[in-house]
């Protein structure tokens, strides 16, 4: 049983995810962003960056805005968070309570930001580890969608094929590593951080693919996670498991900036939105991270 203080813990740790509000309306500005890249890496606690040297990580996060101390939403599993992450909605809302591939449960019921760039006609791709976010990406929402293998590895590698042949304008990368070693060994355990120090160098796959292409100047990176973890599990009840990293690279963007705002798993969307100049098909909860924009 947890005691009463890490219950009060948690309560307190979950402030940004208490109001049930929805945010206001806001007008998209002029494109920020030729381009948009989203990765996700699962299971990435916030420490397991802090506390080892992650060269590309700290190449974005030392070059743009971070912070450590995010939060994603209190149904902290990889597929209710992830589709927070790209809806700009709570999982009351998207409606993917469960955690695994179940086709006949059908798609995320509102839009995301990749339903919404395609109605907008621009190109998007999403090369994941994890066949579940298909729920998240249905076909006609996604130009393409792969599944190339678990791991970071062949994830980063086909990830980098699509960019050599012509980057989408909106493209969202997964990695599992982290989740499948905290599972396996424990969160913050050394395999874990191992399998942290192998996001890293995928990272600098797709780093170098966008500069190889001459895109890496023009396109947004965030960089986040859908949960940590404590022990081999994240049910979402401690701060460990609701506590993740964001950073934000790219155009426009402040150099080693520390985040000073509450920031949500929602507002990735919200913020994803509007860097492309797209306004939101339906209100959301998260809020836009102008914060981060020197403008």
């Amino acid at each position: 049983m947890h005691s009463w203080r890490q219950l009060l813990l948690a309560c307190l740790a979950s402030w940004p995810l208490l109001d049930d509000s929805p945010a206001r309306a806001v007008a998209p500005p002029s494109r920020i962003a030729r381009r948009v890249l989203i990765i996700s890496e699962d299971g990435m606690h916030p420490a397991l960056i802090q506390q080892q040297p992650l060269p590309n990580h700290e190449r974005l996060y030392k070059n743009g805005a971070y912070s450590f101390r995010a939060r994603t939403i209190s149904t902290a599993s990889t597929l209710p968070s992830h589709a927070a992450m790209l809806s700009g909605v709570d999982v009351y809302e998207h409606g993917l309570r469960w955690n695994n591939w179940r086709p006949q449960r059908g798609y995320i019921r509102t839009s995301t930001v990749f339903s919404r760039a395609t109605e907008a006609g621009l190109s998007t791709a999403a090369v994941v580890g994890k066949f579940k976010l298909r729920h998240i990406l249905p076909e006609g929402t996604v130009d393409a969608f792969s599944r190339p293998g678990y791991y970071c590895r062949k994830v980063s590698d086909e990830a980098a094929r699509i960019i050599a042949q012509g980057q989408p304008e909106l493209m969202f990368v997964h990695f599992s590593d982290p989740d499948e070693k905290g599972h396996s060994a424990g969160w913050l355990s050394e395999s874990q951080r191992q399998a942290a120090r192998e996001c890293d160098r995928c990272l600098g796959i797709l780093l170098q693919a966008l500069e190889r292409a001459g895109t890496l100047g023009e396109t947004l990176i965030i960089v986040s996670a859908d949960h940590g973890g404590h022990n081999h599990g994240h049910s979402g009840i401690l701060l460990s498991d609701i506590q993740i990293p964001w950073i934000a690279f790219g155009p426009q963007v402040r150099r080693g900036h520390a985040i000073s705002s509450r920031i949500s798993t929602m507002d990735t969307a919200a913020t994803v939105l509007f860097a492309l100049g797209l306004a939101p098909k339906e209100r959301l909860r998260g809020h836009p991270v102008k914060e981060i924009f020197a403008r």
